[in-house]
């Protein structure tokens, strides 16, 4: 399959794993049944696809903020599964290392250009806010506005990269 086509459905991955993440803050995160548990795989299973099309979209031009948030992208969606699968809590680490990644690829994103720069700034304020709501007692709201806003830019986001056209993003890697 061509790359453009594969960064396309990172697109559509992106838009998939916004609207689940979005919709998905509103469920309890005490006890979840193995239907919420299933929904949570899918979820990063869609993050994951959507960060390799959203950092091939832009992967010159984000820099090495830009590689270091999808770096860290991967090893935080990975640590959050292992703790899973081990049945070991490793989603407060696993999500320590997604919200360092999710602040360094915002800043390769804004650097880069190539995203609206509302989307970034979804992506930071999702970090700020989400972080109040984990840590400050009674603020549980935050943390639920928190993944909002992270669904938000990543739908606008995918967004981006599925209008692109395939004639577009061709070029781009015919050039490369």
């Amino acid at each position: 399959m061509a790359t453009a086509k594969l960064i396309r459905l990172g697109g559509l991955a992106a838009i998939l794993a916004g609207i689940l993440r979005g919709v998905s803050s509103f469920f309890l995160r005490s006890d979840p049944g193995i239907a919420v548990e299933l929904l949570y795989l899918l979820i990063d299973l869609f993050i994951l696809f959507g960060m390799i099309g959203l950092y091939g979209f832009q992967h010159q031009e984000v820099g090495l903020w830009g590689f270091f948030g999808f770096f860290l992208a991967i090893v935080g969606i990975g640590v959050i599964r292992t703790g899973s699968i081990s049945e070991v809590n490793l989603y407060p680490v696993g999500a320590l290392i997604f919200v360092a990644e999710l602040s360094s690829f915002a800043v390769g994103c804004w650097i880069a250009n190539k995203l609206p720069s509302w989307i970034p700034a979804c992506w930071l304020l999702s970090t700020l806010v989400g972080c109040i709501g984990y840590f400050v007692s009674g603020l549980n709201l935050f943390f639920t506005i928190s993944g909002v806003l992270f669904g938000i830019g990543f739908v606008g986001a995918g967004f981006k990269i599925w209008s692109a056209t395939s004639s577009q993003l061709q070029r781009k890697f015919s050039n490369q």
